[in-house]
């Protein structure tokens, strides 16, 4: 299975970041060869058993489902028997629902027994390779299982022996659960929307682009604000009665289901105005054509661009923007707002447009990087598509531009005198005129809070979430194989990594939301244990001991947040 270079996230980062997503296996990587395999037939049935009850258990009543190990399970039961009906039927329901159809009635227990038994007769042909390195796998995916089973130190002695495995590149892209709420899994394919054609001879343009922001994984598992070009095309087409929308990648469900959402909306919005053609192909891409893309917060900057196509309006080539949308022009809340900005800056962009919910996220920037930020990109705040518009235009309204280049005033004074020109009376009032103008204009309104003494001092708590996770994304992988096996195993390179996810998370240690607090202290403690290492008398598992016991203190204060319902309806509203 084909990975794709990257996953452009322009998907609720909040939401992203905290829940658990099912990944497919990749069958395709070499790990053994399951035709080299010596193991009976009653001891191999007895091992794809364990493993596939193992896989099957995707009980979405079950809030603690671990889908990386289910996942993992699965990929190693199709490598055993890739034809058997029941291996087939599970793959089959996990890709199209992001669960099984059916759970079976087997306790952990009694599937660690099963694994355990078909590792006995593995390890009898300890001279086949491909029996040691398959007893591995299953090895880890037992006490991964239930670490408290009865066989559990017998398997531990057989992983030790076979060594640890090698589970990267097993998964393949995510398919995000539904939750039980009976949704159609996540499928990545191009999108086609059709509306009815119009009267209209032609598109009034027939090309249009802007960027719309995201946020993207990068290697370490860290995430990194982007702003990506977004182009549409309007071509005449023989084979289409109406106008097609087209997404010419492979994109999400959300990115597909925004789409529906934008064709209704550009419907409602131009078939009285008579602005719709018949016989046309509208091509929309993303500046990274290669990547995978989900998510609706490229909604408002997908709208922009169409909409341009029917009217004729130009867009400001230095405007950003990212936010959902809805059939009647409503801008709705997004994730990861702060980092989505500063991806702006990087392309140069002036201009800046997010949901109005998001503005406390906006008020994160200056928690983070000062005023700096505020003062090189304005940042405005929209309710409605026609608020966005305005601020997107290349031609704006006057009272828009004379907004802009006041706070562009402004911005060339700091940047001259400093920060302290803040305390001025005629810079003040300046800043008040710009505010009082454009209540959305953000950046203007922060300055002014920073001006008059009550500046932000904290970051909202989806900006607390995302701050703590993504310092410590690149170590705790390796965390939980050290508590899952037992075993003390650090390389070279974790050291490095959990000195930068301390200073990292040092940075905002006075900054994160109250309510985060402890969650904060406790991914601080469990990442300064796993930079130190072993005491000088410590013994391995006395380390392991310790580090589990404060795994479990960080994962019992995770917990504590995401039962809170003010904190949950904060992140998600």
């Amino acid at each position: 299975m084909a990975h794709a270079k990257s996953l452009l996230l322009l998907l609720f980062s909040a939401c992203y970041l905290l829940a658990d997503t099912y990944r497919p296996p990749n069958l395709d990587k070499e790990i053994f060869d399951a035709d080299k395999i010596k193991i009976d037939k009653i001891s191999e049935s007895s091992l794809f058993a364990g493993l596939l009850s193992v896989a099957k258990d995707f009980d979405e009543e079950d809030h603690e489902v671990d889908y990386e190990l289910r996942g993992h399970a699965l990929a190693i039961a199709g490598r055993l028997k890739p034809e058997n009906d029941n291996f087939l039927s599970i793959l089959g329901d996990l890709k199209e629902r992001g669960k099984a159809n059916s759970v079976d009635g087997m306790t952990t227990s009694h599937a660690v027994s099963k694994i355990y038994r078909g590792l006995r007769v593995l390890m009898r042909k300890k001279d086949n390779e491909d029996n040691v390195k398959l007893a591995s796998y299953c090895a880890d995916i037992a006490l991964r299982l239930d670490e408290g089973a009865k066989e559990a130190k017998k398997i531990k002695e057989i992983l030790e022996e076979a060594g640890q495995p090698d589970w990267k590149d097993m998964l393949g892209s995510p398919i995000y659960n539904t939750g039980g709420r009976g949704g159609p899994p996540n499928e990545f394919k191009e999108r086609l929307e059709t509306i009815p054609g119009g009267k209209a001879a032609k598109f009034a343009s027939i090309q249009s682009s802007v960027y719309a922001l995201s946020v993207r994984q990068l290697s370490n598992g860290r995430h990194a604000g982007a702003a990506s070009s977004l182009s549409a095309t309007a071509l005449r087409d023989k084979d289409v009665d109406g106008v097609e929308f087209h997404i010419d990648q492979k994109v999400g469900n959300m990115t597909g289901n925004s789409l529906e959402e934008i064709a209704k909306f550009m419907r409602v919005r131009h078939e009285e105005a008579g602005r719709i053609p018949a016989g046309y192909k509208v091509e929309m891409a993303f500046e990274d054509k290669d990547g995978l893309l989900d998510g609706p917060s490229a909604g408002t900057a997908m709208s922009l661009i169409i909409d341009a196509l029917f009217t004729g309006n130009k867009l400001d080539e230095s405007f950003a923007c990212t936010g959902t949308i809805t059939a009647d022009g409503k801008v709705g809340k997004i994730g990861g707002v702060a980092g989505k900005i500063r991806g702006a800056t990087k392309k140069k962009c002036k201009l800046v447009g997010v949901p109005a919910e998001n503005i406390p996220g906006v008020s994160d920037i200056y928690v983070l990087d000062g005023i700096e930020p505020l003062i090189n990109i304005q940042v405005f705040s929209f309710a409605k598509f026609e608020g966005a518009l305005k601020v997107a235009s290349a031609n704006k309204p006057s009272e828009v531009q004379e907004t802009i280049d006041d706070f562009n005033k402004i911005a060339t004074l700091l940047k001259d005198q400093g920060e302290g020109i803040l305390n001025s009376p005629a810079v003040i009032s300046k800043l008040e005129k710009v505010v009082k103008a454009m209540p959305n204009h953000e950046s203007a309104r922060i300055l002014l809070e920073v001006a008059k003494g009550t500046p932000p001092k904290t970051l909202s708590i989806g900006g607390s979430f995302h701050q703590i996770d993504t310092a410590t994304s690149s170590i705790k992988q390796k965390i939980q194989t050290i508590t899952w096996t037992e075993e003390f195993n650090r390389e070279s390179t974790d050291k490095a990594d959990a000195a930068e996810a301390l200073e990292l998370l040092k940075e905002v240690d006075n900054k994160v939301d109250s309510r985060l607090t402890d969650f904060q202290k406790a991914m601080l403690e469990i990442t300064e244990i796993f930079h130190d290492g072993r005491k000088d008398s410590e013994k391995d598992d006395e380390f392991v001991d310790r580090l589990k016991t404060s795994w479990e203190e960080v994962q019992s204060e995770r917990k504590k947040l995401m039962e809170n319902p003010e904190i949950m309806e904060e992140l998600y509203g």
